[in-house]
């Protein structure tokens, strides 16, 4: 009798396992605490270094309606006298507190996204930054890791100009107080993005 109980249990769990909820059936909120978003400086020509924001929020409605805010005051370059002239001059802080990120979705790109699955997508960002906004396109890699977790990565960086968004005389401002022969003003930056069901 109890090896029939735990048959069908054991039944039920398979069958509810192998029925997802689809992706698009309802919102999902970042994990800021899993995820990242890194930025690659050029400085003198060949001088590379890595830095990242470290407090990230966001969701992703059922509609498709993306949004994600970074803490611009949270940028961690990893020399705490970089860091501030950084939140000083270039990011202004004080005025320009968050940067944002914005982008509608086609829900049916994500409705048959399976445990394990994943696809390759461009998203069309609408970035906000320092009072200015542009387009931006960031090819991504969407990974379906679990029932309730989905992981958004770079395929391959987006290219944010500083000079599309008024930074240009900033980043010549950081190169000479630094002593620097330059800063490239195109900044590499990848995402790894952790959604869950929210």
């Amino acid at each position: 009798m109890f090896k029939g109980v735990a048959a069908i249990l054991f039944a039920a769990f398979l069958v509810a396992c192998s029925a997802e909820t689809p992706v698009t059936s309802t919102s999902w909120q970042l994990d800021g605490a899993a995820s990242d978003i890194t930025v690659i400086s050029v400085k003198n020509g060949n001088v590379v270094e890595t830095s990242r924001f470290e407090t990230l929020s966001g969701s992703v409605s059922a509609s498709g309606e993306a949004r994600l805010n970074i803490d611009a005051a949270s940028f961690e370059s990893y020399v705490d006298i970089r860091n501030e002239r950084l939140r000083d001059i270039f990011f202004e802080v004080s005025e320009f507190p968050h940067i944002q990120l914005t982008a509608n979705l086609d829900p049916s790109l994500f409705a048959d996204l399976a445990v394990g699955d994943n696809l390759e997508t461009e998203l069309q960002l609408a970035v906000s930054l320092h009072g200015e906004a542009r387009t931006v396109y960031a090819p991504v890699r969407v990974i379906r890791n679990g029932a309730d977790s989905v992981l958004v990565v770079s395929s391959e960086p987006a290219l944010i100009d500083a000079r599309e968004f008024g930074l240009g005389a900033a980043v010549e401002a950081l190169a000479g107080i630094a002593g620097l022969d330059g800063i490239t003003p195109v900044f590499p930056v990848s995402v790894y993005l952790v959604f869950e069901r929210g």
